[in-house]
């Protein structure tokens, strides 16, 4: 049986706390530490060095360190001149086994401190040398910090307003939000961090930490991802902004209806490759808060041949060329908002009877619910031409238009954007971003996501760019799965009113794959023949007065809806329902101070700033 013999030592040539020497045969290996607080950052770091010695060593012999938890090779040292003994240094940072060369570190939040002290584990590995080995030895080494950073929490709900009053109560429902935005804007040089969620319930609740120290203020939001599916409201406060802790009440109530919109469609090329395999991702989705369950069903084109061994989430029955899923539980409260889907993605192969020239026709349709708000998005039909070749990136415009400009119909209120990508790479794409930026004759607030071929995270970036995330997609390059290569994303967009003949929108999509430089699609062309519509439901601009107010304020030019006051922190202080084009609203028990009045006058809201002595 080996002996490992340890010793305590601390070489001259760097900082170390704990060192430590352990001996089996031929091989030494001393761990020692260089560790460190910084109260800038408010963070400790610790490297663990790895000193290695082997007596009677050879050219070519190697010295493995190996992951004891997986059995996995983390890194080999070979000795390449055959100097005996030989040594050498490695250090870990927490990220894995470096060269004697490379800076890397453990990094420790004054958050995580316990008890006054950082502590560090070295990772777990077995070091060996020919038939010497040295098993995984837990390093510790602590660090007494006396100028640790502050921290507080932020308290507060995030829920779905059932009943409109602003308040979590009875028949109201929690949200689950995978990640709440915090940005903690710091005076050092640092700059800022973000908060981390320290606890969250079922019912909504949640409990975030953030530094204190150094805090400048603070601004704690929602993920945009929520605008794509919960419509505005009075009662939706935030983002806040605060410059003191702790802070409690920091709610987030949404705007939900009892409505239930199902809605379905597939997703697809654009095109079908002659002779090639392709996925297709029949979907649907509910945009409303009440729960919703029934069948998707999907009728293929009997030319083309369904394979379930190859298709991901196979249709639950098959009856000839009829496919039928069946789904329940869709509501736009699960899933942390969105994506609220059910997608299925099958393998497809047009038969041997099928040439160039050729059209491929699919239908997709589901139930109709009786509560149902819009039943004319239940039954979609899609028909792929088959070609040689195709661009696989590319931007699609529905209606298309006719002519080079893309004349469009009389009537048409809406577009609808399908974004097809590709990866013809030589490798797998672990992350995809799409960017989009829509056109200034788009109403922006209108974006509606009608579909997605893989899951997927929505944002905004500015009012008129939104941004769709495919983390971990991890797309194969098209060598490798032609078929599974590909992706889309669907969306419609709502024009302004009051466009004059002539009026062009264009678009155009950028597409990222992991850290290259994007892929640009062509542009689609939209021009308007005949006068958009004028709505004559928009009302003029609120006007208040007076402003500065002591007693009272009068809000004119709205025709119905409720009108909301709300303070600095985004608190709802006061709130009237409008059933004259003149409102008169009592401001005298306010605090003095400037004011937030929000108003909500059918599809339409505003807000205006005035001022309470």
């Amino acid at each position: 049986m080996k002996k490992f013999l340890l010793t305590a030592i601390c070489a001259l040539s760097f900082a170390c706390l704990n060192a430590q020497t352990y001996t089996s045969g031929h091989l030494t290996v001393t761990y020692s530490d260089s560790i460190s607080h910084d109260s800038t950052t408010c963070e400790s770091y610790d490297f663990t060095y790895y000193h290695v010695t082997v007596d009677s060593s050879y050219a070519g012999e190697t010295v493995n360190f190996v992951d004891s938890s997986t059995s996995s090779l983390i890194n080999t040292f070979v000795n390449a001149s055959g100097v005996s003994p030989w040594f050498f240094t490695t250090a870990d940072g927490g990220y894995g086994l470096l060269g004697a060369s490379t800076e890397d570190y453990l990094r420790l939040p004054d958050f995580s401190i316990s008890g006054g002290y950082a502590t560090f584990n070295n990772t777990l590995v077995k070091i060996t040398a020919g038939a010497d080995t040295l098993p995984a030895i837990l390093h510790t080494s602590n660090l007494l910090v006396t100028n640790a950073c502050l921290y507080d929490t932020i308290i507060g709900r995030i829920y779905a307003d059932n009943n409109g009053n602003c308040v979590y109560d009875s028949g109201d429902v929690g949200v689950y939000i995978p990640q709440i935005t915090l940005q903690n804007n710091l005076s050092t040089p640092y700059g800022w961090t973000e908060g981390w969620v320290i606890s969250y319930s079922g019912t909504g609740a949640y409990s975030m930490g953030a530094q204190k120290s150094w805090m400048a203020n603070y601004i704690v939001s929602l993920p945009s991802a929520l605008a794509f599916i919960f419509p505005s409201s009075l009662c939706f406060a935030g983002p806040y902004t605060f410059t003191a802790f702790p802070q409690t009440g920091v709610d987030f109530p949404l705007h939900c209806t009892g409505n239930i919109d199902i809605q379905c469609g597939t997703m697809s090329t654009t095109s079908i490759r002659l002779h090639r395999a392709f996925y297709m991702q029949p979907y649907v989705s509910n945009t409303g808060c009440d729960s919703a369950s029934g069948q998707l069903t999907l009728v293929k084109d009997s030319r083309a041949i369904y394979d379930a061994s190859l298709s991901t989430y196979p249709a639950d029955a098959v009856y000839g060329d009829t496919l039928i899923w069946n789904y329940s539980g869709l509501t736009s409260l699960s899933g942390g908002g969105y994506w609220n889907s059910f997608l299925s993605n099958i393998h497809l192969v047009p038969d041997t009877t099928v040439v160039a020239g050729d059209t491929l026709c699919f239908r997709v349709y589901t139930n109709i619910p009786a509560t149902d708000v819009n039943p004319a998005n239940n039954d979609y039909t899609v028909c792929l031409p088959v070609v040689y070749s195709y661009d696989p990136n590319e931007k699609v415009v529905t209606p298309a238009g006719t002519g080079p400009g893309g004349a469009l119909p009389a009537g048409t209120d809406t577009l609808t954007y399908d974004l097809h990508f590709q990866n013809t790479g030589s490798a797998e794409a672990e992350n995809i971003k799409i960017i989009d930026t829509l056109d200034s004759h788009i109403n922006a607030a209108s974006l509606r996501i009608l579909g997605t071929s893989h899951n997927m995270s929505p944002k905004w970036l500015t009012s008129h760019i939104v941004e769709f995330d495919f983390n971990n997609i991890n797309l194969p390059d098209s060598f490798t799965n032609w078929a599974a290569s590909q992706g889309e994303v669907r969306f419609s967009v709502a024009l302004n009113m009051g466009l004059p003949v002539g009026t062009q929108i264009k678009n155009t999509g950028y597409i990222y794959f992991d850290a290259n430089a994007p892929v640009v699609t062509n542009t689609t062309l939209s021009t308007i023949t005949v006068p958009t519509k004028v709505n004559d439901l928009t009302p003029l601009a609120p006007k208040v007065y007076p402003n500065p107010a002591t007693d009272y304020i009068v809000v004119e030019n709205l025709k119905g809806g409720e009108i909301a006051i709300l303070n600095m922190n985004g608190s709802t202080v006061l709130r009237q329902n409008v059933v004259n084009d003149k409102t008169t609203i009592d401001v005298s028990k306010l605090p003095g101070g400037v004011y937030i009045l929000k108003t909500v006058s059918g599809p339409n809201t505003g807000t205006t700033k005035f001022v309470k002595y």
